[in-house]
């Protein structure tokens, strides 16, 4: 895959790791919830029943947990293999990101600041004054309110023109580097795939030993590392 689609990866392994965070702390997935109806204890006619209730459909904890556990070690593996994958681009990849999101950041605000038009209105005041009788009487009057722009429009725009292409340039470095350099990883899951499927294909095809037991190699693996 290229650097572009290791990224995307890298999103859905975290997507798929918060879903699954949320999934186990659902009571009705941790929880087996059987109700007996004691009924003998009123009615020595009647027949105890014990009902278990039936959540909604739900991936299995035991499942869950050791996906998320594969999740983790997926992650770190691509991510070191995005870490060589960068250091073969002959620029610093992470920089020239974060400088190019700052220019179109500024441009953008210069952009906003350029749709600020000047006006010219008419708005009324009022005030007091005194009438022959000595009294004080309100009276309206007309305030003229001019809005002038306060700064130099023209650099303004030449310098957003400016920035914009300074961006447009790297944009294009970028994607070119995001496109042609390879990441020596390949993906175990489709990424368009939703948690339940993804995590019903690492049950069937991924995991060969039962749930628990996957859970409790992995976890002494990541404790002896």
């Amino acid at each position: 895959m290229n650097l572009k689609e290791s990224f995307r990866y890298q999103n859905f392994i975290e997507s798929m790791l918060t879903t699954a965070r949320c999934s186990i702390g659902i009571p009705s997935h941790c929880l087996k919830i059987t109700k007996t109806h004691k009924k003998q204890q009123v009615n020595a006619e009647a027949v105890d029943l014990v009902e278990v209730v039936e959540a909604e459909d739900f991936q299995p904890n035991d499942a869950v947990i050791a996906f998320m556990v594969w999740l983790i070690q997926q992650r770190e593996e691509l991510t070191r293999a995005i870490g060589v994958a960068k250091s073969t681009i002959p620029f610093d990849l992470d920089a020239e990101i974060s400088c190019n999101k700052s220019r179109q950041a500024v441009a953008e605000a210069i952009r906003d600041m350029l749709r600020i038009a000047p006006y010219k209105r008419t708005e009324q005041g009022r005030d007091y004054k005194f009438n022959i009788e000595g009294n004080q009487m309100p009276y309206v009057y007309e305030i003229e309110v001019i809005g002038e722009e306060a700064y130099d429009k023209q650099c303004a725009k030449d310098l957003m023109r400016s920035i914009i292409a300074k961006a447009d340039i790297v944009s294009s470095k970028i994607d070119e580097a995001m496109i042609n350099t390879h990441v020596d990883y390949e993906p175990s899951i489709d990424v368009n795939e939703d948690f339940d499927g993804a995590v019903e294909y690492f049950v069937e095809t991924l995991l060969k030993d039962s749930a628990l037991e996957a859970v409790r190699d992995a976890i002494k693996k990541i404790s002896m590392s």
